[in-house]
């Protein structure tokens, strides 16, 4: 793998697909929030949560949402990548996600990912803490 065209950090999740070909159909603040969602483990751990957490807010305080209907490519690699991901927590934000660009769902999905990856976080950067 490249680590400049292909990163382990954006294609290493259990579903083998890569970010890019989920973000690329993302407008600008879920497509970011859901690359740091997806590497925070390879990566940046607690840091790219709040990098993903201030993304989903500025989604759903500032930037407006087009909806649209993706093909079945891409509908296919969504529900790989959901049936692939293990963590109960990161599966549910990902269906969030998923639905309120696809489907132009309530943003109250997107908050309730928040209050889920704040947990998340949480317990990351205890784990970074005690390994400092």
């Amino acid at each position: 793998m490249s680590v400049i065209n292909h990163p382990a950090h954006y294609n290493n999740h259990p579903s083998r697909i890569e970010a890019i070909d989920i973000i690329e159909n993302f407008n600008f603040c879920l497509g970011n929030a859901f690359k740091y969602i997806f590497r925070y483990q390879l990566k940046g751990g607690s840091e790219d949560l709040n990098k993903a957490l201030w993304y989903l807010e500025r989604q759903v305080s500032n930037s407006p949402l087009n909806v649209f209907t993706p093909d079945e490519k891409l509908l296919d690699k969504a529900e790989d990548l959901i049936i692939a991901e293990r963590n109960i927590d990161l599966k549910t934000v990902y269906k969030n996600i998923f639905s309120y660009q696809f489907e132009g769902s309530h943003p109250k999905v997107i908050w309730e990912s928040i209050e889920i990856l704040r947990k998340i976080e949480r317990k990351v950067r205890e784990k970074e803490k005690q390994t400092d």
